[in-house]
């Protein structure tokens, strides 16, 4: 099952599950670095844990305070296991 949503990334977000995946590609070449790092924590608190972060290639947390794993170029992990 897919599930599709709009948010204004800036802003705390409201989300009443925690998501697998969340695909956020290509928008984060946009932002400041805290910009970014406020991003990068409004979407991993809707990881479940062991979840995966995608941005776009041309793009990276390098320099972003983030939880997150680094896996390869453009997925990131968020530790633990979904119980």
């Amino acid at each position: 099952m897919i599930e599709f949503d709009r948010g204004n990334l800036i802003e705390p977000m409201r989300a009443t599950r925690w998501f697998p995946i969340i695909f956020c590609r290509n928008v984060m070449i946009y932002f400041d670095k805290p910009t970014q790092e406020r991003v990068v924590t409004n979407l991993s608190q809707f990881l479940e844990p062991g979840g995966y972060l995608l941005i776009g290639h041309s793009e990276s947390l390098m320099g972003v305070r983030h939880s997150l794993e680094y896996i390869q170029p453009a997925i990131y992990r968020k530790p633990g296991v979904l119980a």
